[in-house]
């Protein structure tokens, strides 16, 4: 998949706007270090390029969801944090490329500045305790099969450690690092060594997101998608919006004999939520990652578009409308240039009057129902052009109802074929109070009579 533009990461919430928004990044988040965030950031923030791209790192994950406590490198947080500082650290007496010069430099200094000696002791020591949790960590994996997406990293931390200096530094007690070791090891990783200290910090944290990854997926019920090459079909079974708390799921099913859906319902019904519901197990599925749904199946979509909540832009002087249309024309590209692309939209052009928005809508639809490979989901309440489509062989037709009793209503959010013609904006009007607190508002004239009263 085409990397997802920014408009859409934000509307599928992948990445907060703030850090007070909550966001898949933060639904997986369970990493024990600011390094390993970032790396699952990154991960997030990148659909792969190809099928086998992301079937690699699918088979990555799915080998540690076996036995995740193997690919577990066990160290405290502090002591990562401290290597980090560490590797960063440019103590200029210290920093000389031959190694006579920075063992005599260093050991001055010890004499003359023993408090700051210390952090070049202290991070020889977090090092000592990160190496040795990865020695650990690749024993217990010996015996497993590596899959190649990790196998050189592997393949890297299994020779760095095979080295006689490195053998030599894990033999001494790990409190108690001599000065002359410390001299010699610290020229070995700050000076002749500094990369492969990096790529090491690197490989923990890409582990760190990795697990983070498995074990959301074993809290809530995640499953890997199925990717088929030769059946052009999105089918989700008991699929779900992971960010909302008890999250009704919903089964759903779209297939190249139809590829555009119009979707109905009333307002507050759940429209919105199964679009980015959908919207994100996709995301995710070319990621490589597990998805909220009991069992998901799809083709590899070249690109992934939105427009769910598109505003204003009053910086470029762009109305909501035009806004939509630039939307539209972007998707209106891709498809011409033959991209397989899966098309999510909220209400088509409600940002303008009800003629317009009926007459782009069918042109729109027109043109989406053409278009081969792709698929389409769209919502809309413009039932002049839900009844234009009734008979369409290209159309299908979903809703989500709401059950009216007097002025009481109640949603099923659970989608079903068929079409809504239910409406309850004048309901929800009336209970929220506003329509009783307009009907009541007291004018200017009233409010002085009143105070005429008052006075006599």
């Amino acid at each position: 998949m085409h990397p997802v533009d920014q408009h859409t990461l934000l509307e599928l919430q992948i990445i907060a706007e703030n850090n007070r928004s909550v966001s898949i990044l933060n639904f997986f988040d369970q990493t024990k270090t600011p390094g390993g965030r970032d790396y699952l950031k990154a991960m997030l923030s990148k659909p792969k390029s190809s099928l086998s791209e992301l079937l690699s790192l699918q088979k990555l994950l799915k080998t540690i969801q076996e036995k995740p406590e193997i690919w577990q490198i066990t160290i405290p947080r502090a002591y990562i944090m401290a290597v980090e500082s560490y590797y960063e650290l440019s103590v200029a007496h210290s920093m000389s490329n031959d190694v006579f010069r920075h063992w005599f430099d260093t050991f001055i200094y010890f004499l003359k500045s023993p408090e700051e000696y210390y952090r070049i002791q202290s991070g020889l020591f977090a090092t000592f305790r990160l190496i040795k949790a990865i020695k650990h960590t690749l024993a217990a994996l010996r015996e497993e099969d590596i899959p190649g997406e990790i196998a050189n990293e592997v393949a890297f931390m299994r020779k760095f450690l095979s080295s006689g200096t490195i053998k030599s530094f894990l033999n001494q007690k790990e409190d108690r690092l001599s000065n002359r070791a410390v001299f010699r090891m610290d020229y070995y990783f700050r000076i002749s060594h500094k990369k492969e200290l990096r790529q090491l910090l690197d490989i923990f944290y890409r582990f760190d997101a990795y697990l983070a990854i498995i074990k959301t997926a074993s809290q809530h019920s995640l499953s890997f998608p199925r990717f088929e090459k030769n059946i052009n079909e999105f089918n989700a079974a008991t699929i779900w919006h992971p960010l909302i708390p008890n999250a009704v799921p919903n089964s759903f099913v779209l297939s190249n004999e139809r590829p555009v859906c119009i979707l109905t319902g009333a307002n507050t019904s759940g429209k919105t939520t199964f679009l980015k519901a959908c919207g994100i197990a996709i995301y995710l599925a070319h990621l490589g990652c597990p998805v909220p749904a009991k069992e998901m199946s799809l083709p590899f979509f070249d690109r992934l578009y939105t427009s769910i909540h598109l505003s204003d832009d009053l910086a470029a002087g762009y109305s909501h409308f035009y806004n939509e249309m630039m939307r539209i024309k972007s998707v209106a590209e891709a498809l011409h240039a033959g991209d397989k692309c899966f098309i999510i939209i909220d209400e088509l052009f409600r940002g303008t009057n009800h003629d317009d928005a009926l007459h782009c809508s069918k042109t729109v639809v027109d043109g989406f129902s053409r278009s081969n490979g792709s698929l389409f989901l769209v919502s809309t309440h413009l039932m002049e052009m839900v009844n234009h489509y009734q008979t369409s062989p290209q159309i299908a037709f979903h809703c989500f109802r709401t059950r009216i009793t007097g002025s009481q209503f109640e949603n099923s959010f659970q989608i079903e074929p068929g079409v809504s013609s239910e409406k309850v904006g004048r309901l929800i009007m009336d209970k929220t109070g506003i329509t009783s607190l307009l009907e009541n508002t007291k004018g200017p004239q009233m409010i002085e009579s009143l105070l005429t009263m008052n006075q006599i």
